[in-house]
């Protein structure tokens, strides 16, 4: 050990404890874990609690060495004795004794769980780690217990088959109030179920007692487990009703119900009405409910004929884009029960003339149905009077059928040119977009595939993405090998990266491009983002379309085919860019994982990831205590000198050092000549720090315009990050400030955005 730590160690003198910052970090790294022993060695005895000497002493060499060790890269070689050091703090007194002062051994153990889960990415250390950490769940200090929470929940990020081993700790955790590490529950459900299937009951309880913000994931919980197990599920569905009322629980409620409605629709019966009502609040869920109607409507014909009858009053005055969805249900309960087509013709007939393909082409296919099973001759054929030709794909075996058992025919119906937008949109995982084939349902003899994407942005999918693909085709054979894999690769790039919630497909000048959307993930009331996406444009279409297949894909908690409506929607947004494109999607999304190369783009600087709460946050959200320091009567305002270039050439240029002013929608600066210049923040496309490497700090920062590109550096990284996060500020504001004026004082409710868009 080097003799400044022993000398300061064996005689616990504070007075020489600062010099060891002096120490260089090469020169002591060899010696940590013994220091960490003599540290063990010192608070391991019941004086420590009233020396106030030793206390300091060991707060100051503990900073040393987890200073230490990170500057050397070293925990592997020392996370055994930090652990030790934590064991040990378990067998003294944690609990606090006033409210606002945490004991001398709470202390030790809050800033080694702090060193140890700076490395929750490494296997080695965490394998060590969370066997200890587990065990403080039970302590009687909830600031202690809420920690361990929070480092728990990162760590299940890479190591859910290491948390998954403590499941029955965590759940008892969760029962007695420590409702917080309720999160970790979804993420590792799968690889220890056990556990949560006994307690089910218990965890449901729960829901009643727990905020809204915490009910998300045991709602999310019983999702997982209705996917694995329904029956468990089927006896809570009254008390999950009862959230049903509520705008953030409702979508996951329903969600659940849906999968519970293709196993057992009976038991959904006494809850018809409870699912219908959610209508009346929340229309834009009227998707997920008439999954579940359509499913209930095949226990009998007159539960048929409630669910098509609340169908067809509806489909006539929904948002259009979710018609075809509602419409698709409607054919399956009129192919289930014949008769009930008729009395519901004339409100489905009303719709011939809409905008969409797809609800036009469903509309025809109802109106053949009704033909057929009433035995009426078919007028005369449609081709006479439409031009436009769409490809229907049906799978399986339809009445009179001359192709054997399994085959797929095909047949062209001409249909007339649509008004409807040329881009098509997905949303992430969106459960307002899944569309459950007619094939699904019991006693369905036909099924004619349809793609159009319903997800909340406005606009619609092609016909041509229906996907005729078997049950078992090359996609889900790929992700069933490396399900796993792909979760642990997904849960460890949210930590790194934001991932879009949804992405479209942009006819640009000379080539399309796919345009990607991000939200906030805590929209708090002075959220930059609380009414609209950051948007980004990339030339990367591959690379992302292949993440967010993955990230489909690890959310889902089974393998997924081609048939799944998410992954048909990736698909349809690839194939819109064909003849740009020489790969297949199957070949896209079965390549090795995509690399780090994102991080380059720094496209990620307008959002910072919250740890503590597990999601991607804007600055004013993460940072509401430094708002104020920025704004002055609410809007942003810096001074100070920069150095700016700006040009195409700025590598020939040379830097000009000026005064610049933000301040009322203007960043402004004063020349030689003492005239000013400004800029106005309305032209500001993007805002972007500047760094030369994935963990650099910025140095500088660049400002794009429609024409001019800026690179101005500041002193240094603070005044660097205080320039830039004004700057957004002022940007996000001006537009959205435009947008009011432009929509006379309100803006449209989301996804609708306009975010001026950010190149990658």
């Amino acid at each position: 050990m080097h003799a400044l730590f022993e000398e300061v160690l064996t005689k616990r003198d504070l007075s020489k404890a600062g010099m060891l910052f002096s120490l260089e970090d090469k020169d002591i790294e060899t010696d940590l874990s013994q220091v960490v022993q003599g540290i063990h060695a010192i608070a391991d005895t019941d004086e420590y609690e009233i020396s106030d000497n030793d206390q300091s002493v060991v707060e100051i060499c503990i900073t040393r060495v987890t200073t230490a060790i990170r500057e050397t890269s070293s925990i592997e070689k020392h996370a055994k004795a930090l652990v030790d050091l934590l064991a040990m703090c378990q067998k003294h007194r944690l609990a606090q004794a006033n409210k606002d002062e945490d004991p001398p051994h709470a202390k030790i153990a809050s800033d080694i769980m702090s060193c140890l889960f700076m490395y929750y990415s490494k296997a080695c250390v965490m394998r060590l780690a969370i066997p200890a950490v587990v065990k403080l769940l039970d302590c009687d200090n909830k600031d202690l217990s809420r920690s361990v929470s929070s480092y728990l929940s990162l760590a299940a990020i890479d190591n859910a088959d290491l948390l998954a081993e403590h499941t029955t700790i965590i759940v008892s955790s969760v029962l007695n109030g420590n409702y917080l590490l309720g999160q970790v529950l979804p993420q590792i459900y799968l690889q220890n179920p056990e556990p949560v299937h006994e307690h089910l009951s218990d965890l449901m309880g729960v829901l009643e007692k727990c905020e809204t913000s915490d009910r998300v994931y045991l709602v999310q919980l019983a999702g997982a487990v209705a996917k694995k197990e329904p029956k468990l599920v089927e006896e809570h569905i009254g008390a999950m009703c009862n959230y049903l009322s509520s705008s953030i629980l409702a979508p996951l409620v329903l969600v659940t119900f849906v999968d519970l409605a293709m196993t057992s629709p009976a038991a959904l019966l006494p809850h018809r009405e409870a699912v219908m009502g959610v209508v009346e609040q929340q229309p834009a869920l009227i998707c997920q409910v008439a999954q579940i109607l359509g499913a209930i409507g095949t226990v009998d014909e007159e539960e048929g004929r409630k669910s098509i009858e609340f169908l067809a009053s509806r489909v006539g005055s929904m948002d259009q884009t979710l018609s075809p969805l509602v419409l698709q249900e409607i054919r399956g309960l009129g192919l289930a029960h014949h008769h009930l087509l008729p009395p519901v013709m004339d409100e489905v007939e009303k719709l011939a003339a809409s905008g969409s393909s797809a609800v036009r082409l469903l509309v025809q296919q109802i109106k053949e149905d009704n033909k057929k099973y009433l035995g009426e001759k078919e007028v005369r054929s449609v081709s006479s009077q439409t031009e436009g030709t769409v490809t229907i794909i049906t799978v399986g075996n339809p009445p009179n059928a001359t192709h054997p058992s399994g085959t797929i025919s095909v047949k062209h119906t001409l249909l007339p040119p649509s008004g409807a937008d040329s881009q098509q949109s997905l949303g992430k995982a969106s459960s307002g977009s899944t569309v459950r084939l007619a094939s699904e349902r019991a006693g369905s003899p036909t099924s004619t595939l349809v793609s159009e994407n319903t997800s909340y942005s406005g606009t619609t999918l092609p016909l041509g993405v229906a996907s005729g693909e078997p049950v078992r085709d090359g996609v889900q054979q790929f992700c069933e090998k490396h399900l796993t894999k792909i979760k642990g690769f997904i849960n460890k790039l949210n930590a790194s990266i934001p991932l879009p919630t949804k992405c479209s497909v942009v006819n640009g000048k000379h080539k399309r491009y796919v345009r990607l959307y991000f939200v906030c993930g805590r929209q708090s009331p002075q959220c930059l983002y609380s009414s609209q996406h950051f948007i980004l444009n990339t030339h990367l279409p591959k690379l992302w379309i292949h993440l967010m297949f993955l990230s489909v894909q690890a959310n889902a908690p089974a393998a997924l085919s081609q048939r799944d409506t998410d992954v048909s929607c990736l698909k349809a947004c690839w194939d819109a860019l064909k003849g740009e494109r020489n790969s297949s999607f199957l070949t896209v999304v079965t390549s090795s994982f995509p690399t780090q190369k994102l991080h380059e783009e720094r496209y990620f600087d307008v959002f910072e990831f919250n740890a503590a709460c597990m999601h991607w946050a804007c600055f004013m959200c993460n940072h509401p205590e430094k708002v104020s320091g920025l704004l002055q009567d609410g809007l942003p305002e810096i001074a100070g000198q920069l150095k700016e270039k700006k040009g195409k050439w700025k590598v020939f240029k040379r830097w000009k050092t000026r005064y610049f002013t933000l301040s009322g929608g203007t960043f402004t600066y004063s020349k030689s000549n003492s005239r000013k210049e400004t800029l106005p923040v309305s032209k500001i496309q993007s805002v972007k720090a500047v760094r030369k490497g994935i963990r650099d700090t910025p140095r500088a920062f660049e400002i794009f315009t429609d024409d001019q590109t800026y690179v101005f550096k500041a002193k240094g990284q603070q005044n660097v990050e205080q320039w830039v996060q004004c700057l957004h500020i002022a940007v996000v504001r001006s537009h959205m400030n435009e947008d009011r004026r432009t929509w006379g004082g309100s803006l449209p409710q989301r996804p609708q955005s306009f975010v001026t868009d950010t190149k990658l």
